[in-house]
């Protein structure tokens, strides 16, 4: 088995798109986000994800985002990658977004599917996208395997794998919570291939069949938290026996799993971008306003993140 070409594990924040009231990129604060999670031991930090609302940006303003993430990033000296998300509804714009992201100082692009016209896109037609936009990349590719912001679109195990043998497609993010097909994917790529868990509600389970890592919107709430318990698995996968410590762990891990649970709804199915701009609200006092057509959390809904913020230890 060769060695592998590119390593990224660990957690990662998929960092939200700020905004001013006005409903310009709020770079300061994006700035000063990103300063606060790189002081913990992260895997890598994420720009234009989904929870950065991507699609509701232009080019102009996806350029702004990298470059803001780019810049704090050297600014701190961190040698973290930078991820960044390309995705678009046509093959030429995902090219053109992936040689951006690249000329502007990203590792890694992340490309969701097309969803514009979710009916005809068979197995055939993401694996010819997938594979003509990762030859032309100039760095290399993650598939986004996300159905709930891809009208539905749920790439399977047999495409993941066809694409896993794509020189240049070297890892796929799933937030599907499917974890037979993860476990499928894993076991039936070659080993360099990196699955990343795409929520943090389903981190144990994740690492236990074989992910790397996440992508969780929790990350930005919650970073040192999730980077413990990262840690804390890498301490009973590096024991050399299941010993009384190791099981301790194991259960801590569990315990850790179950408490962040209402949290990771509440940034994720729950309320979305929305909600994970709330609770940084709460936390940092970060502006938690998203981009139209999303609206921001109402009254009784922030009262709701507050109490769930409330019963999560670790928070900052």
């Amino acid at each position: 088995m060769s060695a592998p070409k590119h390593t990224l594990a660990g957690i990662i924040p998929p960092v939200p798109t700020f905004f001013t009231e006005s409903g310009e990129i709020d770079t300061q604060t994006l700035k000063k986000h990103v300063n606060h999670v790189i002081s913990f031991r992260l895997g890598g930090i994420l720009a234009l994800g989904s929870n950065g609302e991507a699609p509701l940006l232009n080019k102009a303003e996806r350029v702004a985002v990298i470059k803001t993430v780019r810049a704090a990033l050297d600014a701190c000296g961190s040698s973290i990658p930078l991820l960044a998300g390309t995705g678009a509804q046509t093959v030429r714009d995902t090219a053109e977004n992936c040689a951006i992201a690249a000329d502007l100082g990203a590792s890694f692009a992340l490309i969701l599917p097309p969803f514009a016209f979710p009916t005809y896109m068979t197995a055939a037609a993401l694996r010819k996208y997938y594979e003509t936009i990762a030859t032309a990349s100039p760095i290399p590719a993650l598939i986004y395997n996300m159905p709930a912001n891809a009208a539905g679109i749920d790439i399977s195990s047999q495409l993941a794998l066809q694409l896993a043998e794509h020189p240049n497609i070297i890892g796929m993010k799933d937030s599907s919570g499917q974890l037979v097909k993860m476990m499928e994917i894993i076991s039936g790529a070659e080993e360099q291939f990196i699955m990343l868990a795409g929520s943090a509600g389903f981190l144990l389970p994740a690492l236990a069949i074989g992910a790397k890592g996440a992508i969780a919107a929790a990350a930005n709430v919650i970073p040192g938290y999730l980077v413990r318990f990262f840690e804390k698995w890498q301490t009973v996968m590096n024991s050399t026996s299941l010993d009384a410590p190791a099981e301790m762990i194991l259960q801590e891990l569990r315990n850790d799993q179950n408490k962040i649970l209402p949290l990771n709804r509440a940034v994720t199915s729950r309320f979305g971008p929305a909600g994970l701009k709330a609770a940084l609200r709460a936390v940092f006092g970060y502006t938690d306003s998203p981009r139209e057509p999303l609206l921001r959390l109402n009254d009784t809904e922030y009262a709701e993140i507050l109490t769930i913020l409330q019963n999560v230890e670790g928070i900052k």
